[in-house]
């Protein structure tokens, strides 16, 4: 009877621990599946991100020798010109300088401590972004408004330039302000995955 007992027990001991060595795998296979949603989502967030730095420095690239022969071709001075030129080189290379080194092959040799330092590199120089741009743009404008009064003397074709220029950078900023805050939201979805790995 005890010996039965014994036998009986030892075999409900076994299919117990059977259950258990079943349960953890089940569980490893499933944080393995969620560990590899978390890293495709880090890698797609990170595709964006870059995909953005390209495009956003392409149209710069593409927007200097456009917007100088533009203004150049209209009459303006030469050193209002060039004062563009430097400007928008100046976006160029921010943009440029913003965007090296976040590569979606970090993610992929599983190296989570510096994709994020990355990461927090770039949404640190998003948000102070307009620190040096805003003070930029206003001094761009107050030598365009300059410019424009020379060039057209003429009050209603001044005014009704100024009134489009403004409307045009009002459209402008509200795109630029649109991508920017979106390229934060991605930024904040890395860091957020990065942290749920860890965990």
């Amino acid at each position: 009877m005890s010996l039965e007992f014994n036998i009986n027990e030892h075999e409900e001991l076994e299919q117990m621990r059977e259950q258990l060595a079943t349960l953890r795998s089940k569980l490893e296979a499933q944080q393995i599946v969620s560990e590899k949603m978390i890293l495709n989502a880090i890698r797609s967030s990170l595709s964006n991100i870059n995909r953005r730095g390209i495009f956003f420095s392409i149209f710069s690239l593409l927007s200097i020798p456009f917007c100088c022969g533009i203004f150049y071709s209209m009459g303006y001075s030469e050193g209002f010109v060039l004062g563009t030129g430097i400007m928008l080189f100046i976006c160029l290379c921010a943009t440029i300088y913003v965007h090296v080194g976040l590569r979606v092959a970090d993610v992929s040799r599983g190296n989570m401590v510096e994709v994020g330092r990355r990461v927090l590199r770039l949404r640190k120089q998003y948000i102070y972004w307009h620190l040096w741009s805003v003070p930029m743009i206003v001094v761009w404008g107050y030598f365009l408004y300059c410019e424009v009064c020379v060039i057209y003397p003429d009050p209603y074709m001044r005014n009704g330039f100024l009134i489009g220029a403004l409307v045009g950078g009002v459209i402008g900023a509200a795109i630029g302000l649109w991508q920017h805050f979106k390229v934060l939201r991605m930024a904040d979805e890395v860091l957020g995955h990065i942290n749920e790995l860890q965990e």
